[in-house]
């Protein structure tokens, strides 16, 4: 309460903060004008403000989108990348990338995020960026994303497609190295006491995938000791080529693997292949599943065959593939594969590969995974002491993995 003597002062100071209170609000809602204009500012808002009039925004241009407005005008509240959850919290940060139905996150707040695309309601993507659609075309600017459609700033107006159609985000414009990814697994086994077994496997994947292609290398090694002997020596290559033709349909005009297998008696085994084939199920951040079907050529060189025994063959081949994948929740997902190669021209070289992984995502670079592969030839050649190799090859191990980009 004012004294009686410092009354006036005490009018005169209650009306000075009220002016100061006034005009400090009025400086904090300033942008809530500019979030209906077309652009975006040039300096990001503090957080708490940011966040309402970023909702604004997002409402103005979803009012628009439902409408189906002529000559939408995005207006961006802030310069920064905000995500909205599908659980109401807002994040804000700068998009990295997104592929796979995974955005890659780079919080203020928190750092790195990987959150899957089911998680996010909403995108105020102020930020020049580059969005490429299941048909394999790209826009390119800042965006609007809302539950059901993508609105992007392009130079020559706002173009709108279903967000159902968005396959990757690329940060800024296309760069080269956007297009590449690398993962590294590392698995090992050992058990000592009655018997002494030392299992180690390594694999590597290196991908590049742009709009219409994709191109993948992979090495698989694994190595078994028992008792210092050495009882496991496999190394497999697996390559693709993907061209897409449209949304479902794809050719692959160099695919195979390469083999050799100490124990499976295989020096050396090449199956290079030209195939094509259909996205047949694709249901984002849930499923997709795909199959192929061509022709290739078989290189097989025994290391022990016995003296009857065509060495090298070579052989025609029919190949079939089926590979899948299923998101389970945004960290765990399980991919499988299988493929067989029928060679018509000698059929006991027929052989096949199973493989299947369930992967555990710790952070947006480290992950935990389980893997089975199979490999089986339908009648493994005599070796030169009589003996046959055992037709089926099991192998299951647990690691850590490591991606990048």
């Amino acid at each position: 309460m004012c004294g009686s003597l410092a009354g006036k002062w005490c009018s005169w100071w209650s009306v000075g903060l009220f002016a100061l209170s006034l005009l400090a609000s009025r400086a904090a809602h300033g942008q809530e004008d500019e979030s209906t204009t077309t652009g975006v500012p040039d300096t990001a808002a503090e957080d708490p403000v940011a966040v309402v009039d970023v909702q604004r925004a997002l409402s103005t241009a979803r009012r628009q989108l439902e409408a189906g407005s002529v000559g939408i005008a995005l207006g961006f509240a802030d310069d920064s990348d905000w995500i909205g959850t599908t659980s109401g919290e807002w994040v804000r940060g700068n998009i990295d990338s997104m592929r796979e139905d995974n955005m890659e996150f780079d919080s203020d707040e928190f750092g790195a995020l990987d959150i899957n695309m089911r998680e996010v309601a909403e995108v105020h993507a102020a930020s020049l960026n580059t969005y490429v659609f299941d048909d394999r075309s790209a826009l390119l600017g800042p965006a609007m994303i809302t539950t059901t459609q993508i609105a992007v700033q392009t130079e020559t107006g706002v173009v709108v497609r279903p967000r159902s159609e968005l396959s990757r985000i690329i940060e800024g414009g296309a760069r080269e190295l956007d297009n590449w990814s690398f993962d590294l697994d590392l698995g090992l086994g050992l058990n000592r006491g009655n018997s002494n077994q030392l299992d180690f496997n390594m694999r590597v994947d290196f991908t590049r995938e742009d709009r219409r292609t994709l191109s993948e290398l992979g090495y698989f090694l694994n190595l078994g000791y028992a008792d210092r002997a050495l009882n496991v020596a496999r190394h497999v290559v697996s390559f693709r080529n993907r061209v897409w033709l449209s949304r479902l349909w794809f050719v692959e005009p160099i695919v195979g693997q390469l083999l050799s297998d100490r124990f499976q008696d295989i020096r050396f085994r090449a199956q290079p292949a030209a195939t094509g084939g259909i996205r047949f199920l694709h249901v984002p951040s849930k499923a997709l599943w795909d199959l192929a079907v061509g022709f290739g050529y078989q290189y097989n060189r025994l290391l022990d065959p016995d003296l009857g025994v065509e060495n090298p063959a070579n052989d025609g081949l029919t190949r079939f593939e089926t590979r899948a994948r299923f998101d389970f929740t945004p960290d765990i997902y399980l991919t499988l594969m299988w493929v067989t190669n029928l060679t018509f021209t000698t059929l006991g070289n027929t052989n096949h590969t199973g493989f299947a992984e369930l992967f555990f995502e710790v952070t947006n670079i480290l992950g935990l995974q389980a893997s089975f592969l199979y490999l089986r030839t339908e009648e493994p050649r005599q070796r030169v002491n009589g003996t046959f190799p055992v037709k089926n090859d099991y192998f299951f191990t647990l690691g850590v993995s490591l991606t990048l980009g």
